[in-house]
């Protein structure tokens, strides 16, 4: 499946414009500041209703406009046309300007439930070096973005699990104070161990898919490398026996929001392999492009669909042997590049060219 037509209305900088692209390779070129990031946005919102930008959605929404929409025509294998559509809306009634958000499927209107996993992308960006080196909420973002867009499963116990995880913090600091009683933990001590069993085998799932991706790979930079991932399990025991000391924290020392993992690299000579401590700045671009071929080859081996592949200026951040392992890997798919550089023409010259001004 690709995407075809992309209709844009009031989404950021524009107000209702329309794009084309071709099944393969893409070019969108512009200076800095006109508007290619919102594209790429705009097709990965799309695939889940959240931008891989901002949490806020009323920043999507056009200055002074009232609702969103941003509609794609999708081109099957067999050659076959849908369209898809998802709608943000403004309720100016509202005092606090509430939003509602609608999903359609050729023209019908489905629930998120049964509208994800539609369509599937993968987006590489610059600042992605982050998922080595910075804190371990960005690398459990991570996790959760590649469910986020075909799992309702593990969407729904994310959702359920965060919620008893605040209601269990409430609850302890009740308890401390005396206004409430340790049995009142029993409901959201069950809803959590529930929940982080499910959230705990979508993401192990994944990290054993991308480590074997890794050891296959013929790239001698890339079978080095090993996600070592670090979940914080939960079980009824584990709370029993951390009660006190959450009581006296006044939150839950452990469950997925305490999951982390690390980039290790096997060729380091020291005990610490992570890439983070001892890792060029090189390694650690690499291994994160590593990590989105790995993300691209988990989605096509689980779900049987190819994934669009969203590219924002990348080519700065790599070497040139490395950019053409991604030109060759991104000939397989429907790739959207965007880049400030005249000069990526002479890396993809056979792509569609949308110039931006």
């Amino acid at each position: 499946m690709y995407l075809s037509k992309l209709l844009l209305q009031n989404f950021r900088s524009y107000d209702n414009q329309l794009f084309e692209f071709d099944p393969k390779l893409n070019l969108i070129l512009g200076p800095n500041g006109s508007g290619k990031t919102n594209i790429l946005e705009s097709i990965s919102f799309l695939s889940s209703g959240k931008s891989f930008r901002s949490t806020g959605q009323s920043k999507l929404i056009n200055w002074y406009q009232n609702f969103v929409s941003v509609r794609a025509k999708l081109v099957d294998n067999q050659g076959d046309e849908s369209e898809i559509e998802i709608k943000l809306i403004k309720d100016i009634t509202s005092p606090t300007g509430s939003i509602s958000r609608k999903f359609f499927i050729q023209k019908v209107e489905k629930t998120r439930k049964k509208y994800l996993g539609v369509i599937k992308n993968v987006v590489f960006q610059p600042e992605d070096i982050r998922l080595v080196t910075g804190s371990p909420n960005r690398r459990r973002d991570f996790l959760d973005e590649i469910f986020s867009q075909t799992e309702w499963r593990y969407t729904s116990a994310l959702s359920q699990y965060h919620r008893a995880l605040k209601h269990r913090n409430q609850l302890l600091d009740q308890i401390k104070l005396n206004l409430a009683k340790p049995g009142e933990l029993f409901y959201w001590d069950q809803v959590l161990v529930k929940n982080s069993n499910i959230i705990h085998d979508f993401r192990l799932q994944f990290v054993k898919s991308v480590n074997n991706f890794f050891a296959r790979h013929p790239d001698p930079q890339i079978n080095v490398l090993n996600l070592n991932y670090r979940p914080s399990t939960l079980t009824e025991d584990k709370l029993k026996k951390n009660y006190s000391l959450d009581l006296q924290r006044g939150h839950t020392q452990f469950g997925p929001h305490r999951d982390d993992f690390s980039f290790d690299n096997s060729s380091f000579p020291s005990v610490d392999k992570n890439l983070a401590f001892w890792g060029s700045r090189g390694q650690q671009r690499l291994a994160v492009l590593a990590l989105r071929l790995g993300q691209i080859n988990f989605l096509e081996a689980t779900y049987q669909d190819k994934p669009i592949l969203l590219l924002d200026d990348i080519f700065s951040e790599l070497d040139v042997d490395h950019q053409q392992l991604v030109v060759r890997v991104c000939r397989q798919y429907q790739t959207i590049f965007t880049s400030a550089e005249p000069e990526s023409l002479n890396i993809l010259n056979s792509a569609k060219l949308i110039e931006l001004t």
